[in-house]
């Protein structure tokens, strides 16, 4: 076993920071101090990777440059652009962050962690995000990169979600009060690309003689966490209706629940399942063909869809170009790539 050194979190900063003025990833919101800006990266880059948002960040601000521009849009022009997003209550929840922000703010995002919590959407990992690295505040971020870090610091034995406190405490003591901007990004940095879940680089971390897992050697172990329950995997049928134009009948959701707002082909559901859909559907044509079927995870079951097509005129459905579709799902994407 390595010997233990003192530990002083200054020297821990000083190495992390030398490391990440060296080595950070250039990313676009990290060239701003913008609060609408770096809000609307820390949105999207919830479950979503920094190759997928960079795109859809500049399309987003191309579009909506202000938080106000935001806020006036209709939804469906905002579920629009997310599409292929994935997790389309972000949308929703951005959407409706932008209209508070304008209408009880005056367009003018609020400084503290506390006001922030407050708006729609804004979790404790975002307020502290926004905090520290658009208004240069100490506060302490805690994704799930930073998590990792901190566990294999202190080698952490709670359990996450449990011993969230924990490693919020323990964080807080690594953390930076004079450059807090700079030192969330870095920690955050870290995290993604050195101590990643799986085979860590530690030979090249430049923080790895302050790490009580790298000492003992058991960094794979950490952070530890309570094993996933299974997922249920549920069954059910798409079916892409074509008019005689050619045009295909989608249907809207309800504006609240699941996939809220967007449109989708009709679908039928045997047992039910949590988007809520009928038990059988009137009139189908009677040669309807199979076109294979299409699996989706959702975060919480997994759903396989048998996708069938047929001709028929409905008169109680819209019906749409291929190429002039209102937002739809990333599930309706992967069905409706069954005929095209």
């Amino acid at each position: 076993m390595r010997p233990k050194p003192t530990f002083n979190p200054a020297h821990f900063q000083a190495a992390l920071l030398l490391w990440y003025g060296q080595n950070a990833r250039p990313m676009p919101w990290r060239q701003t101090t913008n609060p609408y800006k770096i809000w609307l990266a820390e949105v999207m880059l919830q479950q979503t990777g920094v190759a997928t948002v960079v795109g859809y960040w500049q399309r987003f601000l191309s579009v909506f440059p202000t938080v106000q521009t935001l806020a006036d849009a209709p939804l469906e022009q905002v579920l629009g652009l997310w599409q292929g997003l994935g997790y389309y209550r972000r949308a929703h929840l951005l959407h409706a962050c932008a209209k508070v922000v304008t209408n009880n703010y005056g367009g003018i995002f609020p400084t503290t962690e506390a006001e922030l919590l407050c708006l729609p959407g804004i979790g404790p990992y975002t307020a502290a995000a926004i905090a520290s690295t658009a208004f240069n505040t100490p506060a302490v971020v805690l994704d799930g990169n930073v998590e990792r870090v901190v566990a294999r610091v202190f080698r952490i034995k709670k359990t996450l979600p449990h011993g969230k406190p924990i490693y919020k405490k323990h964080a807080a003591e690594l953390a930076s009060h004079e450059q807090p901007c700079t030192y969330a990004n870095a920690i955050m940095e870290l995290g993604a690309t050195v101590c990643t879940p799986k085979n860590p680089a530690c030979q090249t971390c430049p923080v790895s003689h302050f790490c009580a897992a790298f000492r003992v050697g058991d960094m794979a172990m950490y952070p530890l966490k309570i094993a996933a329950k299974k997922v249920p995997h549920l069954h059910a049928n798409a079916y892409i209706i074509k008019n005689s134009a050619g045009y295909i009948y989608l249907q809207k959701r309800p504006e609240k629940g699941m996939l809220a707002a967007l449109w989708e082909v009709p679908c039928v559901a045997e047992k039910p399942i949590p988007l809520n859909w009928p038990s059988t559907l009137k009139n189908l044509p009677k040669d309807l063909k199979n076109m294979g079927a299409i699996t989706h995870i959702f975060s919480h079951f997994k759903l396989t869809l048998n996708v069938w097509t047929g001709n028929e005129n409905w008169s109680n459905m819209q019906a749409f170009a291929l190429d002039n579709l209102p937002p739809i799902s990333t599930l309706m994407r992967k069905v409706l790539r069954q005929i095209v």
